[in-house]
């Protein structure tokens, strides 16, 4: 009998009260809680109960095996990847609010089924800087300065590598192909950040290669998705290059 009754699971946000939490966070725990429960169309909004802020949802009653034995899965940490990603999600928002939450069935707020560490969860480590040899592909776009150093850009899509560097010789030779997709040799010095994001310090090359054109036509490709760029209404970008090219070579 018990299986066809509905249920409730709540997700129990330690922070806000009902009457405090913005309208667009109380969204995004909504969506992700959806999302980590599994079944759309037999999740329902409830209601929220004061005492911090937790938001409560109703199971069909038709539904509550197949839900119960998706959060199930969720808890093993076996759950959809879906789920997976709105359970690290809330995870995340929890942290964001420096609060915890977890959450519950029923009226037991006592019996805890997934516990979000939020705000305590451990901090990522954060590594470097150090040096590694290594390569960076795209389309030379800079080439600049009047010392025995002479400073680069390069453009590969939406990323744009700056603090390359290297001497007068090979910044010669690399200026004869300006606005075109090379790739450049040598050692970077690099750092992860504590989101997990590595970042380019800086790059001293040693020496570069000229990227066939099959990868001239993959760069420009890249270029033309830059949201706002001008290469996307170009009817002769190749040529363009060229252009610019001829026009632009040498230091600058």
């Amino acid at each position: 009998m018990s299986e066809t009754m509905s249920k409730n699971y709540t997700l129990y946000i330690k922070a806000y009260t009902p009457e405090t939490i913005p309208m667009a966070r109380l969204a995004q725990y909504m969506q992700n809680l959806a999302a980590m429960l599994g079944h759309d169309t037999a999740v329902h909004f409830d209601t929220l109960k004061p005492g911090s802020t937790q938001l409560v949802t109703k199971i069909d009653h038709e539904d509550v095996p197949k839900v119960a034995a998706h959060i199930a899965q969720v808890k093993r940490g076996d759950g959809s990847p879906e789920a997976t990603r709105a359970k690290t999600e809330i995870d995340r928002l929890l942290a964001e609010d420096n609060a915890t939450g977890f959450v519950y069935e029923d009226d037991d707020d006592s019996a805890e089924i997934i516990a979000f560490p939020g705000v305590n969860r451990p901090k990522p480590t954060t590594y470097g800087p150090f040096n590694q040899e290594g390569t960076l592909d795209g389309i030379l776009i800079s080439v600049s300065g009047a010392d025995q150093t002479v400073h680069l850009q390069l453009q590969n899509g939406e990323i744009k590598y700056t603090g390359i560097d290297t001497n007068r010789d090979t910044a010669r030779r690399l200026a004869k192909h300006m606005y075109e997709p090379v790739r450049i040799f040598g050692t970077g010095r690099w750092l992860r950040d504590q989101d997990g994001n590595w970042i380019l310090k800086k790059f001293r090359v040693d020496n570069f290669t000229v990227l066939a054109p099959d990868d001239l036509k993959d760069a420009i490709d890249q270029m033309r998705e830059i949201k706002g760029s001008e290469w996307a209404n170009m009817d002769d970008p190749i040529g363009a290059l060229k252009a610019l090219r001829e026009k632009g070579n040498g230091l600058h």
